[in-house]
């Protein structure tokens, strides 16, 4: 079975860098890898510009939209009794409107305008983890996530829930038991300035200065991440990236696997 890998971190602290290096290290080392970054929308366990839809409003859609009904099943994942539709691959549209702004409406995760209530984005959430862990082979050594499992559920708990500590740990403790007897190990990337990292990486990325609310968010995101490393009883590890540490940072995590 694979060995899954969780690549973890605030905002701007390199996990997408560091999951497309360790995939062509591995790769390279022969190892047979899948991985995905942030705002992948192939990713099968994580969500963004992705609509909730009940079976039989899925049905409706297809009904109204038969021109779509192939596109849909494309980007459709099923879970129980739920349907999530990708409707964005970054910032590409994969529908075209009306469809676009009725699943834009039904956003699941990202800045939602009709979040479904806690429990029911917990339920769904680990059903679609369930239905995938369940169904992995032999064919593949590395499974490795840019920010699945800490990043994007607990950016959602907070942004749109204003879950408190032991709201996110029950949650990231239920979405790790899907994950049964898989090895995994959890990869934390820290610095010791989250202000200076996060200003770097916006002006990599060409985005407006960081604002002093944006940082008291990752500030406390770090802390609830501290949290519920210390508590969800999992292999994890803290890897230091201060002062462009990649590198050795990459190093330490192949010495540990391989």
């Amino acid at each position: 079975m694979p060995k899954i890998l969780f690549i973890e971190g605030v905002s701007g602290v390199g996990k997408s860098t560091l999951v497309r290096r360790l995939t062509e290290r591995l790769r390279g080392q022969g190892y047979s890898v899948k991985s995905w970054v942030e705002f992948d929308f192939t990713n099968p366990i994580d969500f963004y510009c992705t609509a909730v839809v009940s079976s039989g409003k899925y049905a409706d859609l297809c009904s109204r939209y038969p021109d779509s009904v192939e596109t849909l099943n494309r980007y459709t994942v099923a879970a129980d009794d739920i349907k999530l539709v990708r409707y964005y691959n970054e910032d590409t549209p994969l529908f075209e409107q009306p469809l676009l702004s009725e699943l834009w409406d039904r956003e699941f995760c990202y800045e939602p305008k009709n979040p479904v209530p806690l429990s029911e984005y917990a339920r769904i959430y680990q059903a679609v983890w369930r239905q995938y862990f369940s169904t992995l082979g032999q064919e593949t050594d590395y499974l490795i996530f840019d920010g699945s499992l800490l990043h994007h559920p607990i950016n959602d708990m907070m942004r749109n829930y204003h879950a408190d500590k032991e709201q996110i740990l029950c949650h990231i403790r239920q979405l790790l038991g899907t994950l049964g007897s898989q090895e995994r190990t959890i990869y934390y990337l820290r610095t010791d300035d989250i202000a200076a990292q996060l200003a770097r990486a916006h002006t990599d990325r060409r985005q407006n200065p960081t604002s002093a609310k944006e940082v008291e968010f990752w500030r406390q995101r770090y802390e609830n991440d501290q949290f519920v490393l210390q508590w969800v009883d999992e292999n994890f590890q803290i890897v230091d990236v201060s002062n462009k540490g990649w590198n050795n940072a990459l190093e330490m995590i192949l010495a540990d696997l391989v």
